[in-house]
């Protein structure tokens, strides 16, 4: 896979963040959430994430570009893995936190319970 750095995002005139993907579309003007590819150009619906699939050729919802290269298609399929990873790993912390956190709900309830019993009974 090439590095990140072979795609530099900084600087590209239009781009509204650094995302990679801007590397290989242009926003739309007028036209929230889409994107026109400078490969093949065709306007694609639905935000970067959906176009950096139509540039890796990740079936389900879009059309793939049919002048992307290999190298550039693996690529961008290892971006939305690598993004991917890292939002089933954030899931995953925030539900062993709020976990945590219900355990110790239950343990406070316990002991003011404990409590309630001691005071109904002097």
């Amino acid at each position: 896979m090439p590095p990140r750095e072979e795609f530099p995002t900084k600087g590209l005139e239009g781009a509204p963040s650094n995302d990679i993907g801007w590397h290989f579309g242009t926003l739309v003007p007028n036209a929230r959430g889409s994107i026109v590819c400078k490969l093949c150009g065709k306007v694609v619906k639905g935000g970067i994430t959906r176009f950096k699939e139509h540039i890796a050729h990740k079936t389900g919802n879009v059309a793939p570009c049919p002048n992307v290269t290999g190298v550039i298609r693996e690529s961008m399929m290892n971006v939305l893995k690598e993004s991917n990873t890292k939002k089933i790993d954030k899931k995953r912390r925030k539900d062993e936190f709020l976990s945590q956190l219900t355990e110790e709900e239950d343990e406070h309830e316990g002991f003011i319970d404990e409590v309630s019993a001691i005071r109904q009974a002097t």
